[in-house]
């Protein structure tokens, strides 16, 4: 299985800020979150975001619609982690679409390709 490159996830984040796609938090709020994972779904990727106070830390994890996964691990060795590739603005107004962004139920497991 192939893994989601970093680079990947920031042009999610892009697209969500120039308002191509939807945002949705799933289960609880960003803002519920504060100090820990927020689960965040963003044009079919599912992502689980460290929530650092309100602020967007770094991504944890993250699932594509075709199934790929990426984490923070993978990436940080590769010097390719989401959010260190965005500029402040570009993070600044991720932070607002995420306390914003309308909360939906949990979403039932995906099957196993």
């Amino acid at each position: 299985m192939h893994t989601i490159p970093g680079q990947e996830i920031a042009d999610i984040f892009r697209k969500a800020i120039r308002k191509e796609t939807e945002v949705v938090a799933v289960g609880y709020s960003w803002n519920d979150a504060f100090a820990g994972n927020a689960h965040i779904r963003i044009d079919g990727y599912d992502l689980l975001i460290f929530n650092d106070c309100l602020e967007l830390d770094y991504v944890d994890t993250a699932t594509a619609p075709d199934g790929r996964t990426g984490d923070f691990d993978k990436w940080f060795d590769d010097g390719d982690e989401p959010v260190s590739l965005m500029n402040q603005e570009e993070v600044a107004r991720m932070e607002r679409i995420l306390e914003e962004a309308p909360v939906i139920g949990p979403i039932a497991e995906r099957p196993v390709p």
